[in-house]
């Protein structure tokens, strides 16, 4: 109930302050921009120490959730079996940190944006729309298999990426089109889709 509570109050600060910046180009940003520009100094100085303590919170899981994966369900299964813990938690530190570079390259390759913040909206928008989907589905759809989930995590994850990609893009959408889509759009559709589809290709026995 709590958590219901605090995302109901999230989602009136962001219509609220919508309305208060009706700027399309601060749209997505519009926590950020209430917290430096509207709110006085002290509550603004709160919000944004909370958006970074947000920001760090998760970042860490993103690293340490797929490094658990790798180590526990991948190098200790089929790889080392035999490894003493020592050996464990160092190449735990390893993979995390080689994790968190193939990540920094990543959001400097994709991401159009330079500041933590942005980089950290991308890093959400690529999380959201892959995961979204599937995660509604395991609970309300019975019919949901792994090989749409699987279909669904990868065709949303490359939407985002790709929608980047200007260029590409353009060669067969309108300029005008590009411009007012939101990248979450494409990616929920597709990766929606992309999970019902190979969900009804692959039915369970």
């Amino acid at each position: 109930f709590a958590v219901l509570f605090i995302e109901i109050l999230i989602i009136l600060i962001a219509w609220v302050g919508s309305s208060i910046i009706p700027f399309t180009e601060s749209g997505r940003y519009i926590m950020i921009y209430l917290s430096y520009k509207i709110l006085p100094p002290l509550l603004g100085s709160i919000m944004l120490t909370a958006i970074i303590g947000i920001i760090i919170s998760t970042a860490d899981s993103y690293l340490l959730v797929p490094a658990n994966a790798i180590i526990n369900d991948i190098f200790l299964k089929y790889l080392k079996k035999d490894l003493t813990s020592k050996q464990i938690v160092l190449f735990s530190r390893i993979t995390v940190l080689i994790l968190g570079l193939i990540a920094f390259y990543m959001s400097n390759l994709f991401s159009k944006s330079t500041t933590i913040f942005e980089k950290a909206l991308y890093a959400y928008t690529i999380y959201g729309v892959s995961i979204t989907p599937s995660l509604l589905a395991t609970f309300f759809w019975k019919k949901v298999t792994k090989e749409g989930v699987i279909s669904s995590i990868i065709s949303g994850a490359l939407t985002i990426l790709l929608w980047n990609n200007e260029k590409l893009i353009l060669s067969f959408l309108p300029e005008q089109v590009y411009n007012n889509i939101d990248e979450v759009i494409p990616g929920i559709i597709i990766s929606s889709a992309s999970l019902i589809l190979f969900s009804l290709m692959y039915k369970k026995k």
